[in-house]
Formats: structure tokens, C-alpha cells, sequence
């Protein structure tokens, strides 16, 4: 009888061992304020270093982030509802081609009053492909011109090189280009799916069997007289980062900047008339910067439904106050917007630094910003350590009309998760340098 007793309360034992719902020993509640980071890049990608400053600008707690990993950095003797500021550095070394020359690249960015438990993304965002494209033009009496969309030239078809064409084209999947030709006053268009490769060789072209599209122009009416940069894109699917761009913008190096007050978009042609429905493109996106006669630039990047006849002028200002020393930056607010940048940026043969504050604007308001210290990890670049910046400071007013307010808009940047987040909020910035 004692056996058995003896074999119960053991088999007793062993089933409240192998109990799951045991609720185990109950650890204390983590109060420390705390930012968890998500790095998913490696290290070959640049090192992060992550610190957290207080009012004082004084360092509270330093660490570098693993790459491709998580972390969190925490302030141990934090207090209850305290906030810091939290800086990310980004410092990429690399060497220029066939120099042996190493040059090293430092970005930072400061979150002001970040709330507690906040968690940042670091992700690589980059989706766009590179690819050379060549051809050459056939059955040419007389060439007008051409434009290949996000291309750079490197050899523009001419009768004296028999036509021949190259560029290089940064495109999410499709390539296309328009020419006028042989006096006709209508475009031809060709364009390409599924473009993965580093080169794509077309051969020879009959311009006479290219697509012609006889719809007219959307003309667009910018703020003002400027040279402008401009970017429009008909969208295909946001969600895949399907595009087919429309404008020819990028500027072969040293190039001249044109002095524009409109200019005038063609449609793709798979949107035109002609074809059949349902039309492929479910909106455009148009980004666009200039700098105005009154001294700001200009930034806008939005979608839109249908092509629109005018980009709107921002309706906020911001004016600045007086500086005491290079750490040292205040602009006020004019109007309602959502967020406020301070940049200030170093450059050297050797180094080059930019740093970003982002903080909340406040509506006819002062908002002051002195840089806060450096984590002695980051003190042996020198110009760094001195905040050899000048006084020279780019602030920037930013307005989402998409997006409510300056949480919104943070979360966004914290998020990282979408390159198309801005024109997704229909972005509005205006910079002024001080």
C-alpha cells in the first residue's frame, strides 16, 4: 500500500512539472524608457550608431546596432513620462574607384521628444533598376527629337552616327521613349514589360512601324517662374511600385537648368483615346521642386486622379530668429503644417556629414533646436565633434494633406516601410536656407 502511495504522489509531481499553464515566477514591470531598433541592413551597408539625449543635450545612453538584427537601447534611470531625443548615425566608408582614396559618409537624423516604445526601421528602400539601353533608328528622312524617359544620354541618334542610340534608364520594370520624326508633328511611342537585365539592345528601328498617338498635351501651371525639376509617373499598381514615367528629367551633368512657368505632359500611350478600355494607369504621380523669386524652394509630390492643370503654392511660411553659435537653430512657424526639418550639411575631399532634426511645429510659434552632444564613439571626426557647420541651415516646413498631423507623419519616417509614403500623403514642403 505505501508503494502505491509512494508511485501516485510521484506521477503527481511529474504532471504538475509538465503543467503549460503554470503561470512561473512574475517578473517586475520594465519602466525604463526604451526605443527598439529593426536594422535590416548588414554592416557592409553603413554602421548605425543609435544614442539618446536629454533636454541638456547630454548623452544618456549609446549603442552601435547589429546588422541585419533587432536591438533596443534604453535609459536605465529614466522617469516615468520622460522623453529623449534620439539620434541615428549612419556612417558609410567606401573607396573611390581606382583612387584607393577612402572617403567617408556620415548621416544623422534627430527625433525631438520621441515617445517611449517607439520602434525604428532601418530598411533600404531603393527599388529602382539600372539598365543600358541601344538601338538604331531605321527608314529616317529627318529627326526632330526624342526623349527616353528617365534616361541619360550618352549618345543621341543623329544623322552623322547614322542613328544610333544610347542611354541609361532607371525604371521599375518598363522602359519606353517618344521621338518626332520625318516631319510628322505626332509622337511615336515604344515602350517595354518586364525589364530585369543590366542592358537591353533593340537592334534596328523602323520609326514608320512605332505607335502613334494623336492626343494633346495636359498642360500644367507651376506657382511660379522658376527652374523647376519635374517628375511624372502614370501609376500602374503603388502596391508593386509599378510606373511608367512620362517626363524626361534627369539632367546630363552640367546641364542647363530650363526657366519654366508650365509644362506640358503627355498621357501614356496605352491611356489614349484610341485604346480600348479598361485603361491601364490608375492615377499619376507628379513630384516637383523649384526655387521661387522670393527666396524658398519649392517641394510637391502627390497623386492625382487625372493629370491636374496647376500645382498648388503652400499656404505656411516659416521665418527665422537670431543664431548664437553652429549648434544653435530656431525658425518660427507662419500657418499650419505638420512637420519641421533643420538640416546642416559638411563637406570635405575626405568626409562628408548631414545632419536632420525633425521636430513639431507649433502655429506663430518660435521652435528652437540646439544639436546635442556627440557619444564619444562618433568625437574622432573632427568636424563633427566641432559642428563645423557654419551658419548655414536648411528648414524646411512640410504639410501632408493626407495624413493627420505630426504623429502621422513621424510614424511614417519611423516606419520606413513604404517608398511611396509622401506622395501616398500628398506631399507640400517649403525650404528656406538661413
Amino acid at each position: 500500500m505505501t508503494k502505491h502511495i509512494f508511485y501516485l504522489a510521484l506521477l503527481a509531481m511529474a504532471i504538475s512539472a509538465c503543467d503549460k499553464t503554470s503561470p512561473g515566477p512574475i517578473l517586475p514591470e520594465d519602466e525604463h524608457y526604451k526605443i527598439h531598433i529593426n536594422n535590416e541592413l548588414n554592416e557592409l551597408q553603413g554602421r548605425y550608431a543609435i544614442w539618446l539625449s536629454d533636454d541638456e543635450g547630454t548623452v544618456r545612453a549609446f549603442r552601435w546596432a547589429p546588422g541585419s538584427d533587432t536591438c533596443q537601447i534604453e535609459v536605465p534611470d529614466s522617469k516615468e513620462g520622460e522623453v529623449f531625443d534620439c539620434t541615428v548615425a549612419r556612417v558609410f566608408g567606401f573607396e573611390r574607384p581606382g583612387s584607393g582614396v577612402r572617403d567617408t559618409t556620415i548621416t544623422l537624423t534627430t527625433y525631438t521628444a520621441l515617445a517611449d516604445g517607439q520602434t525604428i526601421q532601418l530598411r533600404n528602400l531603393s527599388y529602382v533598376r539600372t539598365t543600358d539601353l541601344s538601338f538604331t533608328l531605321q527608314n529616317v528622312t529627318s529627326f526632330d527629337s526624342i526623349i527616353v524617359a528617365d534616361g541619360l544620354t550618352f549618345t543621341r541618334p543623329h544623322v552623322t552616327n547614322g542613328y544610333n542610340g544610347i542611354y541609361q534608364v532607371e525604371h521599375t520594370g518598363r522602359i519606353w521613349f517618344r521621338l518626332l520624326a520625318n516631319g510628322d508633328p505626332h509622337w511615336r511611342y515604344l515602350y517595354f514589360d518586364n525589364i530585369t537585365g543590366a542592358s537591353l539592345n533593340l537592334g534596328n528601328l523602323d520609326v514608320n512601324l512605332m505607335t502613334l498617338s494623336f492626343v494633346h498635351p495636359t498642360n500644367i501651371v507651376f506657382p511660379f517662374t522658376a527652374a523647376w525639376k519635374y517628375k511624372v509617373d502614370g501609376v500602374v499598381d503603388t502596391a508593386t511600385l509599378q510606373f511608367l514615367p512620362l517626363g524626361d528629367l534627369r539632367r546630363a551633368p552640367g546641364g542647363a537648368e530650363k526657366i519654366l512657368s508650365s509644362l506640358d505632359v503627355y498621357e501614356p500611350v496605352a491611356n489614349a483615346d484610341f485604346m480600348p478600355e479598361p485603361k491601364p494607369y490608375h492615377s499619376f504621380r507628379i513630384q516637383a521642386n523649384g526655387s521661387s523669386d522670393e527666396g524658398y524652394t519649392y517641394y510637391s509630390d502627390d497623386f492625382y486622379e487625372e493629370l491636374p492643370d496647376h500645382l498648388d503654392a503652400p499656404a505656411f511660411d516659416i521665418e527665422p530668429t537670431l543664431l548664437s553659435e553652429n549648434r544653435i537653430a530656431a525658425a518660427r512657424c507662419v500657418g499650419d503644417f505638420d512637420l519641421l526639418s533643420f538640416n546642416r550639411n559638411y563637406n570635405s575631399d575626405l568626409l562628408n556629414i548631414s545632419w536632420e532634426v525633425i521636430a513639431k511645429p507649433a502655429n506663430n510659434a518660435i521652435i528652437s533646436q540646439r544639436l546635442p552632444d556627440l557619444p564619444k564613439d562618433l568625437q574622432r571626426y573632427t568636424p563633427l565633434n566641432l559642428y563645423q557647420f557654419g551658419n548655414l541651415v536648411h528648414v524646411r516646413a512640410e504639410n501632408y494633406s493626407r495624413l493627420n498631423g505630426y504623429d502621422a507623419v513621424l510614424q511614417k519616417r519611423l516606419q520606413n516601410s513604404d517608398p511611396l509614403w509622401q506622395a501616398k500623403g500628398g506631399y507640400l514642403g517649403r525650404e528656406e536656407l538661413y
